[in-house]
């Protein structure tokens, strides 16, 4: 059972782990990362058709295209990517510093792939 001080402190140490510069340097740029790609949503909205292809995974054709709305899930999933890998640094932190490093930057990598895939998207049907 978790008790007031141990939540305190594990509060404590997600403070203490975003003072540091190169994280926060980290932090800063996924969100950037992350608020632009919305903004690019909606920006091109009105340009882009109802359908888009967005499930490279799937066979070629109409089996690869989705809503408009579904360009949404790259900014979700990065944010949600973001969150995850910040709250097992922040954990990671005091056991293992390189581990936590990695997690910041694996983050960041997912949110740059994230937008470049929208980009290319966006503009591929602009």
């Amino acid at each position: 059972m978790l008790s007031f001080k141990h939540l305190i402190k594990t509060l404590s140490d997600f403070g203490s782990y975003w003072q540091r510069k190169q994280n926060r340097q980290i932090l800063k740029w996924n969100f950037l990362l992350i608020v632009v790609q919305p903004v690019l949503i909606f920006y091109y909205k009105n340009q882009l058709p109802p359908q888009v292809p967005l499930f490279y995974s799937l066979p070629w054709g109409a089996c690869q295209l989705a809503n408009q709305s579904f360009l949404f899930l790259l900014p979700v999933f990065s944010l949600l990517v973001l969150l995850f890998n910040t709250l097992l640094a922040t954990f990671f932190n005091i056991k293992s510093l390189l581990l936590s490093h990695i997690l910041n930057i694996s983050s960041l990598l997912f949110a740059i792939f994230s937008l470049f895939a929208l980009s290319q998207i966006i503009f591929l049907l602009i």
